[in-house]
């Protein structure tokens, strides 16, 4: 096998011939050597950036050799499907699945990790590519009217787990964060969905929502969903990468992302202390990854023990490693008083250019207006710069511009109607709403339900105001915020409307984001609510072979 690298293409070439002729090998030499001209002619030009590069060794052989270490070590062949994996891949998934605890190995149903560029989407216009991996097969959640039955349907399709090119563009840590995240799925589908077990939705708060079918009837089967509990400030903590309210979607990421946090959180057990023991016992088999810190009695105090010993020792790093996982959960009033300590660290003066740098720019992991304020008064007086503040990641994602022209256009999301007695309530998430507080925006929900149909003639109009900011999972009273008196309509198709208006207190600027809707129907006989714990019942495909609960 001959490779030739392209310092044009950027990618590998493969040349495999076996048995050649002469004149064969004659013509590959050839190519070979114009392939190689043209890159070295390019590196003398001005507008070549990049040297030519001859693999050393025999990269088949390699990839080959490294696959089936990776078999041996963890029982999963590593395919290729339309991309093949390069051996800085494997080598990075390896790192990873080494800090998986055994019982994510050889995972019986679990023959292969496929490597493909993209994800395959089936609704029209749907974009897979910023998406890195995915865990199949899929599920339906059906409430079963006959039995009275809260049911879990899967898909028959094999388990597998997918990853894409952008997973490969992530920094080492988020990639490995990303693998172990799938595999948790993973974990949670071999052992028959921990995650819908009652013990698990109880502990996580999660609650049923009936979700009626608009041509249903008395006796008809429903659709259920499992939301999560606006009153309840923190889910699993999530990466830095991912939006606030990213394990509020369902439990299935709620479980993901708490088997990341075991791995890689040192506050985890202290934030989270139920979810923490129900991994260490039913997922990790009694394996830790931190030590227990006995001298401290919760998370507050474990926290402010930390950075009072970093503080001291001048260990700036530390203390930026401890604002990054405050900024995994909620913590508003906690978060303040953080910053306090951070400005009086500070102090009026510079004393070390590296020491203000670095504790400005750790504020920017905690949404609070206050941080801001810092940073601003920082740059006021020389001491940090803007391009300082802008060119670290974290800092530019919530930045002006970033918020202005991305954040604040985006629309809320997982959108639910449901009655509570004959109150009617709308539940969502806006992971923009914390953000928007920091920079004094408020943000006002404004909703409007019309009739379906032609004409889509206004039932009902309202808004609601939050200044304050938030968790990210908001409920609203439809009666409460509406702008007059109204009542529904028994056996209407509806469609709800909602959008984020965010106006800044003082200079008034407003920005309007997307719309989002869904569509209901009111009938009298519907429950919306669901029990507590809803005794969910798994069924897997004849294939798949697993115990139910």
């Amino acid at each position: 096998m001959y490779i030739c690298y392209s310092s044009i293409t950027n990618n590998f070439k493969l040349m495999v011939y076996f048995m050649m002729s002469a004149r064969s090998v004659l013509y590959f030499s050839l190519f070979c050597l114009i392939f190689g001209f043209v890159d070295i002619y390019a590196q003398g030009t001005d507008t070549s950036t990049r040297p030519f590069y001859e693999y050393k060794g025999n990269y088949g052989e390699e990839v080959a050799a490294k696959k089936s270490k990776f078999k041996r070590a963890f029982g999963y062949n590593l395919i290729d499907m339309g991309r093949n994996w390069s051996p800085i891949e494997i080598d990075v998934i390896h790192a990873a699945f080494e800090q998986l605890p055994p019982g994510f190995h050889n995972i019986p149903s679990l023959k292969s990790l496929y490597r493909l560029e993209n994800i395959v989407l089936t609704a029209e216009n749907a974009s897979g590519d910023n998406i890195p991996a995915a865990t199949l097969p899929s599920f339906t959640t059906i409430y079963e009217n006959i039995s009275q039955s809260y049911r879990v349907f899967v898909e028959k399709q094999e388990l597998r787990v997918e990853l894409y090119n952008s997973l490969f563009h992530e920094d080492r840590i988020d990639l490995i964060n990303i693998i172990q995240h799938e595999m948790a799925h993973a974990f949670d589908f071999s052992r028959g969905f921990l995650s819908f077990s009652d013990e698990w939705i109880s502990l996580t708060k999660f609650k049923v929502l009936h979700i009626f079918a608009l041509d249903g009837v008395q006796d008809s089967d429903s659709l259920y969903a499992l939301v999560n509990d606006p009153k309840v400030n923190n889910y699993a903590p999530i990466a830095t990468r991912n939006v606030s309210t990213y394990s509020r979607q369902n439990p299935q990421e709620d479980f993901a992302n708490s088997v990341t946090a075991y791995i890689h959180y040192p506050y985890f057990r202290y934030t989270h202390p139920a979810r923490y023991k129900f991994l260490k016992k039913n997922v990790f088999n009694g394996k830790e990854y931190f030590l227990n810190d006995l001298s401290v009695n919760g998370f507050e105090e474990k926290v402010n023990s930390d950075i009072k010993k970093a503080l001291n020792n001048g260990a700036w790093a530390d203390v930026s490693d401890i604002l990054v996982e405050l900024s995994r959960g909620y913590f508003p009033e906690f978060e303040k008083k953080i910053i306090s300590r951070i400005k009086k660290a500070l102090g009026t003066m510079s004393v070390s250019k590296e020491k203000d740098k670095i504790l400005s720019l750790a504020t920017c992991y905690l949404m609070q207006p206050e941080g801001l304020e810092l940073r601003k008064n920082l740059i006021r007086s020389r001491r940090i710069s803007v391009k300082e503040v802008l060119n670290d990641p974290q800092c530019f994602r919530y930045a002006r511009d970033a918020f202005e022209k991305q954040l604040s256009k985006w629309a809320p999301s997982n959108l639910y109607f449901y009655q509570d007695g004959d109150i009617g309530f709308i539940q969502f998430v806006d992971p923009v709403l914390t953000a928007g507080h920091i920079r004094g925006f408020a943000t006002e929900y404004v909703w409007k339900i019309f009739f379906e149909g032609e004409g889509r003639g206004l039932l009902a109009e309202g808004s609601s105001v939050w200044e304050k900011g938030g968790n990210g999972a908001v409920e609203i009273s439809l009666k409460e915020s509406s702008t007059r008196d109204f009542e529904f309509p028994e056996g209407k198709i509806l469609r709800i409307e909602l959008m984020a208006k965010r106006t800044h207190s003082i200079n008034f600027k407003s920005f309007v984001s997307e719309r989002t809707g869904v569509r209901f129907i009111i009938q009298p006989w519907f429950s919306y609510i669901g029990p507590n714990p809803p005794k969910i019942r798994v069924t897997f495909p004849v294939i798949s072979q697993k115990n139910t609960h």
